[in-house]
């Protein structure tokens, strides 16, 4: 699994000065980005087909990178680094954090254009020692006499302000299923997997221009991540900073015709229902537990219901699946079945105040088709997100104070 934070690994070449010339003979909507490095420079044409300069996602192949198709975007790596685009969306992936761009990447033909600025900030800001952004002279003098009729990108990132209390909080959602495990299936089709993806990436976009909080997605595509590994990964992106984890599922069976949604946090099991949500969200981890050890693969659960003392995160994880069902609630067309707890692997460990929530049942066909509607994805994202903001109202003990 990737890993969030700023990279720190050094690119195979010399320290390179990006360099935006005027275009020469091209059209006034573009320009030439001129990589500069210890041989001759590359020139990249920047273009403006929709009013703000981009380039071609594929020149990050002309300084080392290995530039390949994805799901409806792009994805670069370069030094154990990956970086994933997608279309029509201005979000996208840095090992596994969640950034924004001013705009969306957008594709015409074959080829995918993305923001200069993912060239002249995020390189710059990531790999401080391998590249920096710099206007020449003949910069200065095109753009004093007004040489280019549309406005030229900003050639520096602007100057962060200093932080100030409160701290940063870490937010890490977690899609649920994923890859080769596509959890449950509606009756029309619909995969569990999609929809917690689906959900997990408005939520992302959602809290991402909160102001104070640091935004991570344990998957940002279809792929397969280990459920033991989530909450180990979570617990080390969040490290001493105050945070929390929310993993997004679709429920599925249970009597007939049910409906609603619900949030579980970590603890034991009371009623049959909870323990029948606790055996399909564990199943995953509990084969894999039963491949490694055949003879003690069932234990598994009692390892997890014999941390459940050690844990000091309840208090709090109950509050926060209370605020997640109390903003959800306006939302959602199904009944509000409140707040369960169950020994649920994914969150076991989190180390921090950790919800899983099961959004809807997939195996209701009214619900699937609720499920997989973008309107209500985009106002559940929302509501999530609320309850997010005020849960850190409270959290950690004293934040309100912080916060005046």
């Amino acid at each position: 699994m990737r890993r969030g934070g700023r990279p720190r690994a050094a690119l195979a070449s010399a320290a390179m000065a990006l360099w935006v010339l005027p275009g020469g003979a091209a059209a006034q909507s573009a320009e030439t980005l001129r990589l500069v490095g210890p041989q001759d420079g590359i020139a990249v044409v920047v273009e403006r087909h929709r009013g703000y300069a981009a380039v071609p996602f594929r020149v990050l192949e002309r300084i080392g990178w290995t530039v390949s198709a994805a799901r409806a975007g792009g994805e670069a790596q370069h030094a154990r680094r990956t970086v994933r685009v997608r279309e029509r969306s201005p979000f996208f992936e840095w090992d596994g954090a969640l950034l924004q761009l001013t705009h969306e990447p957008y594709r015409i033909g074959d080829e995918l254009w993305v923001p200069l600025q993912l060239l002249s900030d995020f390189l710059p800001e990531r790999f401080p020692e391998d590249y920096r952004f710099e206007t020449d002279p003949l910069t200065l003098r095109a753009l004093s006499a007004g040489a280019w009729s549309t406005p030229v990108p900003e050639l520096a990132p602007a100057p962060r302000p200093a932080r100030t209390s409160p701290p940063v909080r870490v937010v890490v959602i977690d899609p649920g299923h994923g890859g080769a495990d596509p959890g449950a299936r509606g009756p029309a089709g619909t995969r569990e997997k999609d929809v917690a993806l689906a959900l997990g990436l408005a939520l992302a976009g959602e809290l991402e221009g909160h102001p104070g909080l640091e935004v991570y997605l344990t998957r940002s595509s279809d792929r397969q991540v280990p459920l033991w590994e989530r909450g180990e990964w979570a617990t080390g992106i969040k490290g001493d900073r105050p945070g929390i984890f929310i993993s997004i599922h679709a429920n599925s069976g249970g009597e007939l015709f049910a409906r609603g949604f619900e949030t579980y946090f970590l603890s034991e099991a009371r009623t049959e229902h909870e323990r029948r949500v606790a055996a399909l969200e564990n199943a995953p981890f509990l084969a894999t537990a039963a491949a490694d050890d055949p003879v003690t693969g069932d234990p598994a659960l009692d390892f997890i219901l014999r941390d459940l003392g050690n844990l000091d995160h309840q208090h709090w994880s109950a509050l926060l699946a209370e605020l997640v069902q109390e903003r959800i609630a306006p939302v959602h067309s199904g009944p509000n079945r409140g707040v369960k707890q169950a020994p649920l692997a994914v969150i076991t460990n989190a180390l921090m105040p950790s919800v899983l929530l099961e959004v809807g049942f997939i195996s209701n066909r009214a619900e699937e088709r609720l499920l997989a509607a973008r309107e209500f994805q985009t106002n559940a994202a929302r509501a999530i997100a609320s309850a997010v903001d005020d849960f850190f109202q409270r959290y950690p003990p004293g934040a309100d104070e912080a916060f005046r």
